[in-house]
């Protein structure tokens, strides 16, 4: 009888142990290193740098690219039929009006017939002649006619055009326009708007346009691809923030607000840009302090810690 007392006394002992050492193990078990980091990263403040929401002024600028050609550029043909018998004129030499370009040989089996002359029909220079001698050359009325040469007046040149339909409010004849090319790297050379079409295209939905350039000393030549920045006009004190401060989601612009080092996202939007200067119309007040940097990837609400 007493040994049996002693067994269940032994197992209501070794019960009690075991349930302590299961609540050791479960209930009193300390944190992962996982947990331990993420519960760090949580009080972590994210350095970030700032600036400010100002007031300033900003050109309003339209920004194109396209091809430049000299103002007054033909192409000319022969008023007959035959073969190229030489050129008269080389490329980039000046002519007159009217002065012989090429002669045109005629002549036919059995019969003979004075070369025919082919002669610039504006004043200029050669910009290129386009056939070798001995070729054949179909005339101005034919169904194929064939070029001699390319006679232009580098004094003026153009740039045309095809504005989107969106811009055509803020676009004007007389306006401003500059336009930079690779020959010329650190130069911006000037010119204005001096055509606008009445008529918008159909199928582009664009309206065209012609800048003209003056070129006195031709260094710019047909051909060129250009930049183009047309000035289409000024916005006066207007809100502008860094364009560094912005944040793209789900085509939506995004400002983060440093409010007592609290990163708040704010919704913006956007006006003009000019350089690294963008245009605030909503979302954001004067003197407001933004993140520059360090603002990509931050959630709402992040504690933060500005750096001036």
């Amino acid at each position: 009888m007493k040994r049996k007392k002693s067994i269940v006394f032994l197992i209501i002992v070794l019960h009690i142990i075991g349930i302590g050492f299961v609540k050791r193990l479960f209930l009193s078990k300390k944190p992962t290193d996982k947990v331990v980091l993420a519960q760090k990263r949580s009080h972590e403040k994210t350095t970030v740098k700032s600036d400010r929401v100002k007031r300033e002024d900003l050109d309003f600028i339209l920004s194109y690219v396209g091809n430049i050609k000299a103002k007054d550029e033909v192409f000319i043909f022969s008023k007959v039929g035959g073969k190229l018998s030489s050129y008269a004129a080389i490329e980039g030499e000046p002519v007159e009006k009217g002065q012989v370009i090429a002669l045109i040989d005629r002549d036919e089996t059995g019969l003979k017939y004075e070369l025919a002359k082919v002669e610039a029909p504006i004043a200029g220079r050669v910009g290129m002649t386009l056939l070798d001698k001995g070729a054949d050359v179909m005339a101005a009325n034919t169904a194929k006619p064939t070029a001699v040469a390319i006679v232009l007046n580098m004094d003026e040149m153009i740039v045309r055009l095809a504005i989107r339909e969106q811009d055509i409010p803020f676009i004007a004849k007389g306006f401003k326009a500059f336009l930079l090319v690779d020959a010329y790297p650190n130069e911006e050379f000037s010119g204005e708007i001096s055509k606008v079409s009445e008529v918008v295209d159909t199928l582009t939905r664009t309206l065209p346009i012609e800048i003209v350039i003056s070129n006195p000393q031709h260094r710019l030549k047909s051909g060129m691809f250009a930049r183009i920045r047309i000035f289409a006009g000024k916005h006066a004190n207007v809100l502008v923030i860094p364009a560094d401060a912005l944040v793209k989601e789900d085509n939506s612009d995004f400002v983060y607000v440093a409010e007592d080092s609290i990163a708040k996202k704010v919704r913006v939007r956007l006006g003009i840009r000019q350089d690294n200067k963008i245009e605030i119309l909503e979302g954001l007040e004067e003197n407001q302090r933004i993140l520059v940097f360090g603002q990509q990837g931050l959630k709402d609400g992040a504690q933060v810690n500005v750096a001036e």
